[in-house]
């Protein structure tokens, strides 16, 4: 009868049994790792210890060696700027010196200033001693005998030089400077501190309290090592105090040895172990060693382990309780925490699920009516939360959103998706629609068998208007963007037609016979119309950069010949502005470059323009090197240098802006667009290149670029054509044109004038009409007398397209030459008169030698197949030309220009390329001689003023008269000068020998051109 109690009774032991291995484990595992965990935090807080101390012995060692390098860099740059620095005692020194050392009232002077010095800067001995280092004043006490040599040294190779630690007869320990006096040296100074007052403190001090920690000063001695500083622990010891550097374990030794950072493992010179660090003192050959007492440094881990041991033990305690309290609450705290968890997580939905910044809404998928809904939802839709709840969302939506809302329902129902996401409108009950990114997906939520749909609603209505305002803004700038290309494009027409006048007559007119003040008046107006079609081309040039219409058309071209034909034409410009312009020759290989010289040469003269605008006096240079030099390819640094004004650092910034300059008040002194630095940098960075500028106000400004160009050899030349860009084309002699005719449409009378007077100077004959019907009507009776027509594109009655078009196809004239005459130079302009029949595009103003070009192409052919063999049969008569105002009068070739016709009997100097100075010149031998009048009156001597600038000391007026001379021969093509004289510049700008022998071959060139041009005045 009790085998039932006790089978429970031993039932219940091995539950107990069972129950306390199930703890015992638990208890045990977390013995193990409490043991485990103090092990490693002993271990690590004792490294720890370790490296702290260690850190603290370095920052101090490193601190002191700061403190000690500081004040001798200081020490030195005080005696530099004393007495090297053009300071005040240095001037004194140098007139008592130059007064033969009698001037009493100067050395009074130097000594006050000695001692005032002194006093300030600390410093307890002064000694200064002139050349022969013979000492001429002292203050305090230095002792000068032991550095005899080190002064000879120091006066021989200035510098500032350090004299060590050293004891003088008093046994007093000093260090100091020498300094030299002077620049070149008159003299040196000896600067000395005592020891004790100066350097001592510094290396003693110890920032914390310590026992035994130290820090000093060695040096080493041949084989030993010597204690520079007092020392904690032995008296007496500065100086005095010397060990072997065989001691293995001494951390001095060790330190002299070249061994730095932590020194452990070692004693001290007391024999005591020591935790020690080794620094170098820059500029010394002394060594910072800091130490401590192993015992005092490790003092920390000892308190460590009986901490450790004793934090153990009640980690232990806590273990072992916290064991039973688990092993009685154990159930009881699953329970609850099961029943907490369930509360907490349908509180958090229920408060996500109210506070929502988002709406939300869930949706039965059987009924499709809202089971629920959050308060953000409701009020994005403008109805109260009861109202929603049972409600169709089909009725909240709009009207033209039904559809698509309930095709994504549909496939959501057939589960062709698992969610969607949409942008529909909802209807307030206003009628106000307001727009909504809804994304919806199905979710199971655990108490129901069958899932809901959840929704989430935000009210995008703001992005939405902002979306439509932005459409808005775009088309309005589209728009704007697009009218500002009309206007460009009318401007362009409607200022060229009338510019193509001016420069052309002004063109003309340059070629007659014209008396000085006339050819003035001509120059100028021909100037003021280049500087109007500067401002209209940088308008149209920065039009079609900004909408991608211009392009890079690179090319061989030779950068020498392109420097040149900038100095031409930029070195008048400056010395009428009484300016130098110093072009260096490039540092370039020989090569030929490929690139669109013609953009680089535009690059080249905008910024030069400006140096020269914004530079009152001074000079402009401008230097070409090789930055980068490849097999293949290089790339090209141009530096253009002013002494101008200068930019202020704000208005650096915005330089290259367009319409941006310096400051306001720069357009209205210097006038501008401020559109050329913004061309050159998008010219630039369409090259591949980069572009800045280094300036300070009233010092000047630097712009510089860089560009990548490709080097080109001599069989890509012969391939491109066997001609490069900046070369001097050869121009035959007499009227290129003879026997051309030329129908010239024209709504402008003087445009008209102009171009028939330009073709006669060629031998051409031109047939004037004022629009595209008379010039139909023209060709529909005379089909066969003209070689070629040029057509002005924007005329009344009939333009120039239409015109085109009508020749082409009503009139059947397929090969006869039309060239489209036009202020248009945009790319869709000229690709319009292509498209219309046009063979080539003219651009206004008209350029006489690009017109005479395209004839000469065109024209050429045609004439010699039907028209030239009767034109030269019967030249017409000069004196028939019409009024330029009759539209259908013919002009008849008259006789070519006397400037054309008089090749023949253009001089031949010696040291002029003839044939050069003609094509430059046009032939013109009237002007060629006033230009020589003109260089012999400015140049006979100047090789004569250059020597007697030289033997003053003025190197840069004899270099300024060398660049002159260089500019004023390229005028008249005496290229041998011009290259003696470039490099007679850059030789007297260097300081090169053999400068007299270059100026006297140059002075025989001067003389033998001299000679030769006044016998043919003569």
């Amino acid at each position: 009868m009790n085998h039932a109690p006790a089978a429970d009774a031993a039932a219940r032991e091995r539950g107990r049994r069972h129950a306390g291995l199930r703890l015992a484990f638990p208890l045990i595992a977390l013995t193990l790792l409490v043991g485990g965990v103090g092990a490693f935090g002993y271990r690590s807080l004792s490294e720890e210890i370790r490296r702290e101390t260690q850190r603290t012995l370095a920052v101090i060692a490193e601190q002191k060696r700061q403190h000690i390098e500081g004040w001798l860099a200081e020490a030195r740059v005080d005696a530099q700027m004393v007495f090297s620095g053009h300071s005040q005692l240095e001037t004194v020194f140098e007139a008592w010196l130059d007064g033969g050392r009698r001037d009493d009232a100067a050395f009074a002077r130097m000594q006050v200033l000695v001692e005032e010095l002194a006093r300030l800067r600390g410093w307890q001995g002064v000694a200064l001693l002139d050349a022969e280092g013979t000492p001429a004043l002292a203050v305090g006490s230095p002792d000068l005998s032991v550095h005899t040599e080190l002064i000879a040294d120091v006066l021989r190779r200035p510098r500032v030089e350090f004299i060590d630690l050293h004891q003088d007869a008093q046994g007093r320990t000093h260090y100091g400077v020498l300094a030299p006096v002077g620049v070149p040296a008159r003299g040196v100074a000896y600067l000395t501190w005592e020891a004790e007052a100066a350097l001592y403190p510094m290396v003693e001090a110890w920032p914390v309290p310590t026992r035994s920690a130290e820090t000093y000063l060695v040096r080493r001695d041949g084989e030993g090592v010597r204690f520079l500083t007092p020392l904690r622990h032995q008296a007496d010891a500065a100086l005095a105090l010397e060990r072997p550097l065989a001691t293995p374990d001494l951390p001095a030794a060790r330190a002299a040895l070249g061994e730095r950072g932590i020194l452990s493992g070692g004693r001290d010179y007391r024999g005591v172990p020591v935790l020690a660090y080794a620094a170098a003192v820059e500029g010394t050959p002394w060594l910072m060693l800091a130490e401590i007492d192993e015992r005092e440094a490790y003092a920390g881990i000892r308190t460590l382990t009986w901490g450790m041991g004793v934090v153990m033990a009640l980690g232990l305690m806590l273990v072992y309780s916290a064991g039973y309290l688990v092993w009685r609450r154990d159930r009881e705290q699953r329970e609850r925490a099961a029943l907490q968890a369930r509360q907490a997580a349908e509180a958090r939905f229920r408060v996500i699920f109210e506070q929502a910044p988002l709406g939300v809404v869930l949706l039965d998928p059987r009924t499709r009516r809202i089971t629920e809904a959050n308060p953000r939802f409701a009020e994005i839709v403008g109805r109260d939360v009861g109202e929603l709840v049972g409600a169709d969302p089909m009725a909240l939506t709009h009207p033209d959103d039904v559809t698509e809302s309930l095709r994504q329902l549909g496939r959501l129902d057939a589960r062709r998706i698992d969610g969607y996401r949409l942008n529909k409108r909802y209807l307030r009950p206003d009628g106000t629609p307001v727009w909504v990114s809804l994304a919806f997906a199905p979710v199971q939520v655990a108490s129901e068998d069958a899932p809901r749909y959840l929704g989430i609603v935000e009210d995008i209505s703001a992005r939405i208007e902002m979306e439509e305002r932005l459409r808005q803004a775009s088309a309005a700038a589209a728009a704007a963007n697009a009218a500002k290309s009309e206007f460009l494009a009318h401007m362009s027409h409607e200022i060229r037609t009338p510019m193509n006048a001016v420069l052309g007559l002004a063109q003309v007119l340059e070629r007659e016979p014209l008396a000085p003040a006339q050819r003035d008046m001509v120059g100028r107006i021909r100037g003021a119309g280049q500087s109007l079609l500067a401002i209209l081309n940088d308008v149209l040039d920065l039009s079609k950069i900004e909408a991608g219409q211009l392009r890079i058309e690179p090319r061989p071209f030779d950068f020498r010949a392109l420097l040149a034909n900038l100095d031409s034409l930029m070195g008048q410009v400056a010395r009428a502005k009484g300016l130098a312009l110093r072009i260096e020759p490039p540092a370039l290989p020989p090569d030929l470059l490929r690139g669109d010289g013609l953009r680089i040469e535009q690059i080249l003269i905008n910024l030069v323009s400006n140096a020269i605008k914004f530079t009152e006096r001074g000079e402009v240079s401008l230097r070409v090197r090789a930055a980068e030099v490849e097999d293949a390819r290089l790339r090209v640094r141009a530096e253009v240098r002013d002494t101008g004004i200068g930019i202020a650092p704000e208005a650096q910034a915005r330089l290259f802006a367009p319409f941006t300059q310096a400051d306001a008040g720069i357009a209205r002194r210097f006038g501008g667009t401020g559109l050329g630095l913004s061309i050159c940098k998008r010219l630039v960075e369409l090259m591949g290149g980069a572009i800045g500028v280094h300036s300070q106000p009233g010092l000047g400004s630097t712009f510089w670029f860089e560009l990548p160009l490709e080097r080109v050899a001599g069989s890509d030349l012969a391939g491109a054509g066997g001609g490069a860009e900046g070369g001097v084309a050869e121009r035959p002699a007499g009227p290129r044109l003879a026997g051309v005719q030329v129908l010239v449409v024209d709504d402008s009378a003087m445009n008209r004038d102009l171009v028939q007077r330009a073709l006669a100077l060629e031998g051409a004959s031109a047939t004037l009409a004022a629009d595209g019907q008379q010039a139909i009507e023209l060709l529909r009776s005379r089909p066969q007398a003209f070689d070629a027509v040029l057509m002005d594109v924007q005329m009344p009655v009939l333009d120039g397209l239409s015109a085109t078009r009508r020749i082409r196809d009503e009139l059947g004239l397929a090969a006869l030459p039309v060239i489209a005459f036009t202020a248009g130079v945009g790319e869709d302009q000229q690709a319009a008169a292509r498209a219309a029949g046009a063979d080539d595009v003219l651009p206004k103003p008209m350029d006489l030698e690009q017109m005479t070009q395209l004839l000469l192409r065109w024209a050429g052919p045609f004439c010699a197949a039907q028209t030239c063999a009767a034109q030269d049969a019967s030249p017409p008569a000069a004196g028939s030309m019409p009024p330029a105002g009759e539209a259908d009068a013919v002009a008849v070739g008259g006789p070519s220009a006397p400037a054309i016709a008089a090749g023949d009997d253009f001089p031949a100097l010696p040291g002029i390329d003839r044939e050069r100075a003609m094509q430059r010149l046009g032939k013109d031998r009237g002007m060629f001689l006033g230009l020589l009048e003109l260089f012999i009156e400015d140049n006979a001597a100047i090789v004569k003023l250059t020597r007697a600038d030289l033997a003053g000391g003025d190197a840069e007026s004899a270099a300024r008269r060398m660049h002159t001379l260089r500019s004023n021969a390229g005028f008249i093509c005496a290229l041998a000068i011009m290259e003696t004289a470039a490099t007679l510049e850059k030789a007297i700008g260097q300081g090169e020998p053999g400068v007299q022998e270059r100026l006297d071959a140059l002075e025989a060139d001067i003389a033998e051109l001299v000679a030769a041009a006044r016998a043919l005045f003569r």
